[in-house]
């Protein structure tokens, strides 16, 4: 079971490529990419468990932006400096450094993985890909060469030291070298290969740590980007109904022809594909694996930390509730019975008894009992209490939230481990789960070769008990039927020409081979075959243009000093009120999306208070006015400050080195190599 090589840098991923073109902010400082078990390049058909941690855990899209940016530069930079250069095709001369074809190819194919497995519904075009690549490897020679020409150094102990840290090389916390030669081998690597990265990789942090080291965010900034982001406002929206219009709109044959000739666009019916195509899931393969003892030994090993079981207790409690609301009094009344109830049970009484006739929880009919459970799940105080006492003793009164408690812990359940022979079937479930995705690749991957070489699509089904089916017709960005929403499927097919097979795709559930079956050519139809969807759209668009022709009559009357409410009422339209609106997004409360109205809303003032236009929505005209500002809470700023300085130092520390890597650009000698400029290719 190899090993991830880590790869760490602070990452240039920013920047405008040698077209202008500007990439995404770069990171502020640094990643480490590693795993136990998984080797993350350029092995088709392992997990991504990096990938799976960054979706997992990174709900802030700025910080998500901002991991693909690290990530998607560490895919690059793994290859820079270590290709031969008797490579005769040349991508890019810097300052006469070459970076060879082979760099960029292995670049350029990481970064297709990356956002492959990554961002499968957001991934750049080919060209883009291409471009990004080249760029990212242009610079990083440069920062490479700018940190020797400022005689920046990494020592042999440094490199070494540097090595010797990395989780993956080691085992119980020390270097161990056949652990390293061992992951060097299975991502085809030399030492002196990942020595050469590794030092390339720790010079450049040096450079980009000196960039960075000015960077300062002051309380001026942090409170006026506070204010920016939790500010919010309230309108008054005046909305003009189409429908009221609609039985007016007369229509008549000439209006029909002039509209449907002039918007014939509208109508269009995109290009359809159809696809068969064989879907090779794991659970079909399932029975052609069997873990061995082995192999279950060895996931045991790799995953001790799943297996480890806390310390727990077992134990009953009474309650009786206190309404936040009540009195002293009533609080006091409370608290005696609980006290009387208590004594009772010291005295002998049976516990369980005591709770089925007195306790106001759920587990009353249980006689209190909770059941084990862990640190972390009771109120603190509950909690508390119930771990310090012994077993079989009752505590003294608890007050939590709920109310007051009395409990008695009946069992202590020391931390432990789970051995493997209890979590054996579990683990076999998923050592077979894991090795039959295996087999399912190299299952796929037969196929695939054997219908390249002439096989039908049906032999493929008898052999491998794989059923063919075919969709329906679908267009871009349409639920493919039979498949869902898959994009990436939608997006091959339609690269793909009729006859022809198209790539093995990945999917949650296994692997798609697919056959273009049908291409239908995107047309206008005839007015006749969808007289009654023109129609439709007509009257839509006639009643529209007199509620939004009446809405600017009322947004002039507002302008000239009516009140809105005054104006709503004198036409029989009621007000609506939004309610607290924030920045970000285009959705209004009450009303719906519309960016145009949200980005207009923020401008205004107590002294400026309608909103300069009339907005469509639905068809519908809207009137919209300031009613209220609402300030940022203060009280909130302190507990915000932290994630408010990161995010605005990343910020200003992505101005800083884009600017520094520009000014290094400006200032070198690049020259593109012949094929390799794709300003065409992505214009």
């Amino acid at each position: 079971m190899a090993a991830v090589i880590p790869i760490r840098i602070c990452a240039p991923g920013a920047g405008t490529d040698h077209r202008g073109h500007e990439w995404s902010t770069p990171p502020p400082c640094e990643l480490l990419l590693h795993t136990p078990s998984t080797i993350v390049f350029g092995f088709p058909g392992r997990s991504h468990t990096v990938l799976d941690s960054i979706r997992k855990n990174a709900s802030d899209s700025f910080v998500l932006k901002v991991l693909f940016a690290i990530i998607a530069l560490v895919f690059v930079f793994f290859y820079v400096g270590t290709a031969s250069f008797s490579q005769l095709e040349v991508a890019a001369l810097v300052n006469e450094e070459r970076v060879t074809k082979k760099e960029f190819d292995r670049a350029l194919q990481n970064l297709d993985r990356f956002y492959r497995n990554a961002s499968p519904n957001n991934a750049p075009s080919v060209a883009q890909l291409q471009s990004q690549a080249l760029d990212q490897l242009v610079n990083t020679t440069l920062l490479v060469q700018e940190a020797t020409n400022l005689g920046l150094e990494v020592g042999d102990q440094e490199l070494r030291d540097s090595i010797a840290a990395i989780p993956d090389f080691q085992i119980d916390g020390r270097f161990n070298k056949t652990r390293y030669i061992e992951a060097l081998t299975a991502n085809r690597l030399k030492p002196s290969d990942f020595e050469e990265i590794q030092q390339r990789q720790l010079l450049t942090d040096k450079l980009l740590e000196l960039v960075r080291a000015g960077v300062h965010v002051s309380d001026g900034e942090i409170s006026q980007r506070f204010n920016f982001e939790n500010g919010r406002i309230k309108l008054k929206l005046l909305r003009v109904p189409r429908d009221s219009f609609a039985e007016a709109v007369t229509v008549d044959e000439a209006s029909l022809e002039t509209y449907f000739n002039e918007n014939k666009e509208t109508f269009r019916e995109p290009e359809r594909t159809a696809i068969d195509y064989l879907a090779f899931r794991p659970e079909i393969f399932e029975s052609q694996v069997q873990p061995t003892e082995e192999d279950l030994q060895v996931y045991y090993d790799g995953h001790t930390a799943e297996y480890d079981v806390k310390e727990q207790v077992r134990a009953r409690h009474i309650l009786f509730r206190v309404n936040p609301t009540a009195t002293d009094e009533e609080k006091q009344a409370i608290r005696e019975k609980a006290v009387d109830v208590r004594k009772r049970a010291l005295d002998g009484e049976d516990f369980a008894e005591l709770a089925k006739a007195h306790s106001e929880d759920s587990t009353a009919s249980l006689g209190g009992d909770l059941g084990p459970f862990g640190r972390g799940i009771m109120a603190a105080p509950f909690e508390e209490a119930a771990f310090s006492l012994e077993p079989g003793t009752i505590s003294d009164l608890v007050e939590t939230q709920f109310g007051i408690h009395i409990i008695k812990t009946e069992e202590k359940i020391a931390a432990r481990k789970k051995t493997l022979e209890e979590v054996r079937d579990e683990i076999r479930q998923k050592v077979q789960k894991r090795e039959s995705r295996k087999v399912t690749l190299v299952k796929v991957e037969e196929a695939f070769e054997k219908l390249l070489d002439g096989d039908s699509f049906e032999a493929i089904s008898e052999a491998y008990g794989v059923e063919v089916k075919t969709t329906a017709p679908f267009g871009r960005g349409e639920v493919i039927p039979l498949l869902g929403r898959q994009p990436k499927i939608a997006e091959a097919a339609f690269a793909t020409d009729k006859g022809d097979i198209g790539e093995i795709m990945n999917l949650d559930s296994g692997y798609l081979i697919f056959k273009v079956a049908d291409r239908i050519a995107s047309r206008i139809p005839a007015r006749g075959d969808i007289e009654a969807k023109v129609e439709g759209a007509y009257r839509d668009a006639r009643a529209s243009e007199a509620a939004k022709q009446q809405a600017e009559s009322l947004l002039a009357r507002i302008k000239a000093g009516e009140k809105i409410d005054d104006v709503a009422s004198s036409e029989g339209i009621e007000i609506t009120e939004t309610g607290e609106v924030g920045r970000f997004g285009a959705y209004i409360p009450n009303l719906g999306s519309v960016q145009a109205l949200k980005d207009d809303a923020f401008n205004l003032t107590e002294s400026q208070p309608i909103a300069p236009a009339v907005y469509e929505f639905n068809g519908d005209a809207v009137i919209a006015v300031l009613a209220e500002q609402v300030s940022a809470p203060a009280d909130r700023l302190e507990q915000d400050k932290e994630r408010l300085v990161q995010r605005l130092r990343a910020q200003k520390e992505g101005e800083v080195v884009r600017k520094f890597i520009d000014d290094l650009r400006s200032a070198s000698e690049i020259e593109i190599g012949q094929g390799y400029d794709f300003t065409q290719a992505d214009s």
